[in-house]
């Protein structure tokens, strides 16, 4: 970068700040692979817009219409991203006339998109997130669905799910620019102890969001489970072996005693062990047999997990529900529904620059709970 004010810039000195405009605008990894190491640090900028030239030869002239395409795509960025900040314009200085497209750039000019975007757009992860008013939150709808079921279970279910890229260089995109895939849990219309149970954890999970490095519990008036930290740049091709879960996301929080009075208030129970909530006394009762406070104490076994895994090298992104009860074995009515959908960053154009990181990407059902792994 130019040293002092009114000076010409250089070949070399454009070429640095070019270089780091294209690190965000578009995209200076060549041939990314989902099997690269440290994806995380090298593969989490980008979001794929046709790069300015940044290896322009010594001695070549630096004019104002380079000048211009980097201060559109800089202020797309300041547009795009989740930040308060201004616009760049060009100013004339009192000693200048004008700056038409044959004007040599000089080092002020260069400067203030470098300090552009090294204090606003760089720090702290800014560069992948998304103003929320420059994008859409859309319900995506599978082919192969509905996503539920509403046959009883006592054991366990399992679910899954995938979202799919045109390659992994469009899903690294996707997740760089702020773009997110969701899921909401819901469970409704049963009348069994064991449904009461799960429906308090279902119901109180609220959206999940995978973003590029987390996955988000997004209501904050929901009881929290807990996340791993783990997003897109995280993912193995595994979601766990039975002895580690290196694929898992987020586990949901146990049942909530008081969270819902279902109006029950009677004497008798349902049989040996079996828990349900009473509206009148506020607490867990359960039946003769006498061995309430162990089957209390054992909900912590009694939780939804979400497990994430990459495949068909990186161009997928593929999620893994279980709801275990086999420490319990309580019969489960009622149905039992995900429903998908994804934030789409929207498409932004300033001048010569476009930000468009569309199509969407595409959700299929793999496993609909009603496979032979549930039961």
């Amino acid at each position: 970068m130019a040293g002092s004010p009114g000076s010409k810039v250089l070949a070399t000195e454009y070429n640095t700040v070019a270089e780091l405009v294209n690190k965000i605008f578009g995209d200076n990894v060549t041939a990314a692979s989902v099997n690269d190491p440290n994806r995380k640090a090298t593969h989490a900028f980008g979001w794929g817009a046709l790069n300015i030239d940044d290896n322009l030869a010594l001695n070549t002239p630096i004019m104002a219409d380079r000048l211009q395409k980097m201060v559109h795509r800089t202020n797309v960025m300041v547009d795009h991203t989740n930040i308060t900040d201004t616009i760049l314009v060009f100013n004339v200085p009192t000693n200048r006339q004008s700056v038409l497209i044959n004007t040599p750039i000089r080092a002020e000019d260069l400067n203030v998109i470098n300090t552009k975007i090294t204090n606003s757009i760089l720090p702290n992860g800014i560069h992948a997130t998304v103003d929320p008013t420059d994008a859409s939150a859309l319900t995506a709808t599978p082919a192969n669905g509905p996503y539920q079921r509403s046959v009883p279970w006592q054991t366990e279910l399992n679910g899954e799910h995938k979202w799919s890229f045109n390659n992994y260089d469009h899903a690294r995109y996707f997740f760089n620019s702020g773009g997110q895939v969701r899921l909401n849990t819901q469970y409704t219309g049963g009348s069994t102890a064991g449904y009461y149970n799960w429906a308090d954890i279902v119901n109180e999970i609220g959206m999940l969001s995978f973003t590029w490095d987390n996955c988000i519990q997004s209501s904050s008036n929901n009881t929290p489970g807990t996340s791993e930290g783990k997003g897109f740049y995280d993912l193995t091709n595994a979601y766990g072996d039975g002895t580690t879960e290196e694929g898992l996301l987020f586990t949901s929080a146990g049942v909530t005693v008081s969270a819902y009075g279902y109006g029950y208030g009677y004497g008798y129970g349902y049989g040996s062990g079996d828990v349900y909530i009473s509206s009148s006394q506020n607490a867990w009762v359960t039946s003769g047999y006498g061995y309430g406070g162990e089957a209390a104490g054992g909900y912590a076994n009694r939780r939804l997990k979400l497990y994430g895994k990459h495949a068909n090298n990186g161009s997928e992104v593929h999620f893994k529900i279980v709801m275990d009860d086999s420490v319990f074995a309580q019969v489960m009515d009622g149905t039992f529904s995900v429903t998908l959908s994804h934030l789409m960053p929207d498409i932004i154009t300033e001048g010569t620059a476009t930000f468009d990181v569309s199509p969407s990407p595409v959700p299929l059902i793999t496993n609909n709970f009603t496979t032979a792994d549930d039961s």
